[in-house]
C-alpha cells in the first residue's frame, strides 16, 4: 500500500467518525423534545405538524392568535418531508429521517457526477465528507437543525452539478430536468435561490443564442411553477417585522460571538482565488471558463471585501451560505483538475483534525432535559387555551421551544410563536408583556396581556413572588420553581 493511500484513510476517518457520532448524538432527539436554546430544530418540526393540521396557505390557530401557513415560511423540505411523516407517523422522526435522507442523497448525487466529470473514487469520497461532513455543517445542519437550509443546499449542490455538465456540452432534452429542481429551490431557502439564481448567469454567459433561449424558457417555466408560493412571498416579505437587521451584516463583526465566523469569512473566498488562480493558469487563462466563473469570482471578491454587508439583497444571505456556496467551488475546481498528492493530503488531514476539533469545543451535544423542563412540561398540562411564557432564566430551554411543543402534544396555541408574520403593533404588545415582568410593572403586564387575548402565563423563581403581587392573576399551580398563573379580565 502506497503512503498516499494509507494518508487517505485518516481525514476519512475522521470525518465520517465525528459524522457518526454527531448523528448519534443528536438521535436523541427522537426520544426528547429539543427544548434548547441552541437549536431550529423545535420551529420546524412545529410548521411539519401545521402542514398537517393547517395545510397550506391556510389560516392556523396555534400561533400570534391565528395566522396563514407558509406565507414567510419557505415550504420545499416540508413538501419533501410530509411524506416520511405519513409513514413514521412522529414530526420528530419525520425530521430526523429527512436529514439522515439528505445526508444519503447528497453523497449519490456527488458520487454519481464523479463518473461524469472524471473524478475518481477517492476524491469523490473526500469532496463529499469536506462539503457536507465539515465543522459548519455539522453545526447548522445537525446540531442547530436547519434542515431546510440544508435541503436547499444539497438541491443546490445537485443544480450546480447539472450546470457544470452542460458547460463543455451542448443542451439536450436531459436540461429539462433543472427545471423542477430550481423551482424546488425557490420554494426551500431563499439564500440558496439567490446564490442558484447566479449561477444560472454562467452558463448564459458562455452559451449560444438558441441556447440562452432554452436557459431563458427554463428560468421562467421554474419562477411560474413556484408561483404559488414565490408571488405571495414576495407581496408579504418587507411587510414583516424581523427583518430590519439583515443578518448578513454579521461578517463586520469582531465580537467573540463571531469570531470564527469572521476568520473564515476571509479565509475561504482566499482559498477560492488561489485555487481558481492555479485553475485558470492550467488552462492558460481561457478566455471561456473566466467568464463562466465570473459571478463566483465576483461573490468571492465581494465576500472578501465585506462589501456583501451593504449591497441589497446579498446582505439578507447567511454568512455560513456564503461559505458553502464557495467551498463547493473550491472542492470541485480542486478535485476536478489538481492531483492528489502526499502534500494535499497532509492538509486535508490537518483541516479534518481542526474541523473536529471545532466541533469538540464550539458545537455543543445535545441538551437533556433538567428538572425545570421537566417541571414546565408538566406545569403545561393545566393549560386549557392559550399561554405565554417569562423568561425561563435557563440556558437549557427558552420560550419558542415550548411554544412550539404545545400545538403538537397539547393542543394548545400561543399568542406568540417563531413566524415573523405580524405588525410593529403586534410585536410591541408582546415586548410590553415581557418588560410587565422584567419591570415589575402590573398594569403593563395586565394590559398586553389583555391586548394578546394571552390567558395564562408561565413563570420562574423571583418572577413568581411577582405575580403574586398582581391583581387579575389567579395561580392555578406551582412545582418546584416554576408557576403557572390564569389572568381574568374585567
Amino acid at each position: 500500500m502506497k503512503i498516499s493511500n494509507k494518508l487517505f484513510y485518516i481525514p476519512v476517518f475522521l470525518l465520517v467518525g465525528n459524522l457518526i457520532f454527531r448523528l448519534i448524538n443528536q438521535s436523541k432527539i427522537l426520544k426528547m423534545f429539543p427544548l434548547d436554546t441552541v437549536n431550529d430544530w423545535s420551529s420546524y418540526i412545529a410548521l411539519l405538524n401545521f402542514l398537517d393540521k393547517c395545510g397550506f396557505h391556510n389560516f392556523c390557530t396555534y400561533w400570534y392568535n391565528g395566522f396563514t401557513s407558509f406565507i414567510i415560511t419557505q415550504p420545499g423540505w416540508y413538501f419533501f418531508t410530509y411524506p416520511i411523516y405519513l409513514i413514521s407517523k412522529s414530526y420528530i422522526s419525520a425530521s430526523f429521517i429527512s436529514m439522515i435522507i439528505i445526508f444519503i442523497l447528497s453523497f449519490i448525487v456527488i458520487y454519481k457526477f464523479g463518473d461524469a466529470f472524471k473524478i475518481d473514487k477517492r476524491k469523490r469520497i473526500l469532496f463529499y465528507l469536506l462539503l457536507f461532513a465539515n465543522a459548519a455543517s455539522i453545526g447548522n445542519y445537525i446540531r442547530l437543525g436547519r434542515v431546510p437550509e440544508f435541503f436547499a443546499f444539497f438541491l443546490f449542490v445537485l443544480f450546480t452539478f447539472i450546470i457544470l455538465y452542460y458547460k463543455d456540452k451542448k443542451l439536450d432534452w436531459r436540461f429539462i430536468f433543472i427545471i423542477p429542481i430550481y423551482s424546488w429551490i425557490l420554494i426551500s431557502h431563499q439564500t440558496f435561490a439567490i446564490l442558484s439564481s447566479l449561477i444560472w448567469i454562467s452558463i448564459f454567459l458562455i452559451k449560444d443564442w438558441k441556447s440562452r433561449i432554452y436557459i431563458i424558457i427554463s428560468i421562467i417555466t421554474s419562477f411560474i411553477a413556484s408561483s404559488f408560493w414565490l408571488i405571495p412571498y414576495i407581496f408579504n416579505f418587507f411587510n414583516t417585522v424581523g427583518i430590519d437587521k439583515p443578518i448578513g451584516i454579521n461578517i463586520l463583526s469582531f465580537d467573540k460571538e463571531h469570531l470564527l465566523e469572521t476568520i473564515f469569512t476571509f479565509i475561504i473566498p482566499l482559498v477560492f482565488l488561489f485555487i481558481f488562480y492555479l485553475y485558470i493558469k492550467r488552462v492558460k487563462y481561457d478566455k471561456r471558463e473566466i467568464i463562466f466563473y465570473s459571478p463566483v469570482l465576483f461573490i468571492s471578491l465581494l465576500f472578501l471585501f465585506r462589501l456583501t454587508a451593504f449591497i441589497p439583497i446579498l446582505n439578507y444571505i447567511y454568512p455560513d451560505v456564503y461559505m458553502s456556496f464557495i467551498l463547493f467551488f473550491i472542492l470541485f475546481l480542486f478535485f476536478k483538475n489538481f492531483k492528489l498528492n502526499n502534500n494535499a493530503l497532509v492538509m486535508i488531514i490537518l483541516l479534518s483534525i481542526f474541523s473536529v476539533l471545532i466541533n469538540i469545543i464550539y458545537t455543543p451535544f445535545f441538551i437533556e432535559h433538567t428538572q425545570l423542563e421537566k417541571d414546565t412540561l408538566e406545569i403545561m398540562n393545566d393549560i386549557k387555551t392559550n399561554f405565554l411564557m417569562t423568561n425561563t432564566y435557563s440556558s437549557t430551554s427558552y420560550g419558542k421551544a415550548y411554544y412550539s411543543y404545545a400545538p403538537i402534544y397539547l393542543n394548545i396555541s400561543t399568542p406568540s410563536g417563531w413566524e415573523k408574520i405580524q405588525s410593529p403593533y403586534y410585536r410591541n404588545l408582546i415586548i410590553n408583556f415581557t418588560n410587565g415582568v422584567y419591570d415589575k410593572d402590573c398594569n403593563l403586564l395586565y394590559e398586553s396581556a389583555r391586548k394578546l387575548k394571552d390567558d395564562y402565563i408561565i413563570s420562574y423563581n423571583e418572577d413568581c413572588n411577582f405575580l403574586e403581587t398582581c391583581r387579575y392573576v389567579n395561580k392555578v399551580n406551582k412545582i418546584n420553581n416554576v408557576c403557572l398563573y390564569k389572568f381574568y379580565y374585567n
